[in-house]
């Protein structure tokens, strides 16, 4: 069987496609989704086609309606698709295997006949049309009771005809009874799901599409679909229970939640290790100068900062960020005497250059002290083992939308395979590491709009440049 390559530019082709399905035995239609025929060969008119049915759907008895419109829907979705379904014509049934392909915004079917009324008397036999029958009826009755799918259809004038056990459980009630022969919209049921339904029977009224809609409480899920049938003018409603996906789905939520109260908690402890070192550095230097009083400001300051970062975290869970306008060469002009002396402590050599500007941006002072800081201890200790070229350097400069900072150090620097990791939590190349700071440093700058970048070479060094925005001063 040959699949029509139909194309609307070449008229000659399409006219030469046109004959050939006429002159072919099989079975050809032209629908569109909603089952509407837009094109058949001669053979489809003599067999299945009639005046009084120009829907593809309308060419079956009402029970075998809902597999014609599955194979529809599975061809709108996997734009290929076969399916055997059975027609009544003159009261005789006449099955087609059928094959199908989406083509843009219509389908292409092609169908076989297959004789199942001739057997070896030209005839079914009565027995084989028993067991025929019992198969259809354990198959129906598989798909109506066993199957855990709600299925309830309303007449033209929204009259409850059909209604099946699981339907009956999904409104607590004790019969379908209750259901049966009942107006959908005067049933005395108060039911969320039945408002659902109520609702959508008007739409699907209106403009005789599918519907569905989802209602969620806590960790119940329900999935409704309801279909127009414009044969009869009936709606079949078909409702699934996804609340066993839905907690898998909860259950997932709190696992990644308590990642993150994990992440949160690993994070404090990071932090708030920098400035307690900054004050074992300073009480250390003070020891050996024999002066507190020169650096009990910086040791209050870093106190503070302390503070501040405990109020940052528990913060987190409100998702609010103090922000201040500040310029940003200020802030980065604020920590040079701290880092001096941190690097006069671990005898490393500090060179820095940091431009001035005159524009302003948005920050939390503390989070980006924080940031430079996490660089400062990093860099610090991946110079630790070395003798030589034991060097930082930190440079801000201002450029046309934002404060561009860059940190250097001549460090044993990472390969590829570690840099590509390197912003995963909990990753670290560090001995006593727990790959908090790189990924949180990342994550404060992006929460300020700017961008943070790793470069780094082995045998020459890392580079660490990340950006804060200015503020539009005309609209701050």
């Amino acid at each position: 069987m040959h699949v029509m390559q139909f194309c609307q530019s070449d008229k000659t082709f399409a006219a030469f496609q046109h004959i050939m399905n006429d002159l072919s035995d099989d079975l050809y239609l032209l629908i569109q989704p909603n089952g509407t025929i837009i094109e058949s060969n001669k053979a489809a008119q003599s067999s299945i086609l009639n005046h009084d049915s120009p829907n593809f759907y309308d060419l079956f008895l009402r029970e075998d309606q809902p597999q014609a419109y599955a194979f529809i829907e599975d061809l709108t979705i996997e734009q290929y698709a076969n399916e055997i379904l059975k027609h009544t014509v003159d009261d005789e049934l006449l099955t087609v295997e059928y094959r199908g392909k989406l083509l843009d915004d219509e389908i292409v079917l092609y169908g076989k006949i297959i004789n199942e009324n001739v057997g070896e008397h030209g005839l079914k036999s009565e027995s084989d049309y028993k067991r025929q029958f019992e198969k259809e009826y354990e198959f129906r009755k598989f798909m109506f009771r066993e199957l855990e799918i709600g299925i309830l259809t309303i007449t033209s004038n929204d009259i409850i005809d059909c209604c099946n056990e699981r339907m009956k459980l999904f409104f607590d009630l004790e019969s379908v009874n209750q259901l049966k022969g009942q107006n959908l919209h005067y049933l005395n049921i108060h039911h969320p799901l039945l408002s659902h339904m109520q609702q959508m029977t008007k739409e699907i009224r209106s403009t005789k599409i599918v519907n569905e809609r989802f209602y969620y409480e806590d960790d119940i899920l329900y999935q409704i679909k309801g279909m127009y049938f414009e044969s009869d003018e009936s709606i079949r409603f078909v409702l699934y229970d996804r609340s066993p996906q839905q907690r898998f789905e909860n259950l997932l939520l709190y696992k990644k939640q308590m990642e993150s109260v994990s992440h949160l908690a690993a994070g404090v402890a990071h932090e708030l290790r920098n400035p307690l070192s900054v004050i074992q550095g300073f009480i250390q230097l003070s020891s050996v100068t024999k002066d507190f009083s020169k650096y009990y400001d910086t040791v209050l300051s870093e106190l503070a900062r302390m503070n501040e970062i405990i109020e940052d975290f528990l913060s987190v869970s409100r998702r609010k960020v103090h922000k201040q306008k500040q310029r940003p060469d200020l802030i980065i002009k604020s920590l040079i005497h701290i880092i001096q002396s941190e690097c006069l402590l671990h005898n490393l050599f500090f060179e820095y250059q940091v431009d001035e500007c005159e524009r302003f941006s948005m920050v939390n002072e503390s989070m980006v002290k924080q940031v430079v800081l996490n660089l400062l201890r990093n860099s610090i200790e991946a110079c630790s083992n070395q003798k030589e070229d034991r060097y930082i350097q930190l440079e801000g400069n201002s450029k046309e939308n934002h404060y561009e900072v860059i940190f250097r150090d001549r460090g044993p620097g990472m390969g590829q395979e570690v840099l590509e990791q390197l912003g995963r939590p909990f990753f670290t190349t560090k001995e006593k590491g727990n790959g908090i700071g790189i990924p949180l440093c990342k994550k404060i700058i992006e929460e300020h709009g700017g961008s943070f970048e790793i470069g780094s070479e082995l045998e020459v060094g890392t580079t660490i440049t990340f950006t804060i925005p200015f503020i539009n001063e005309k609209n701050s």
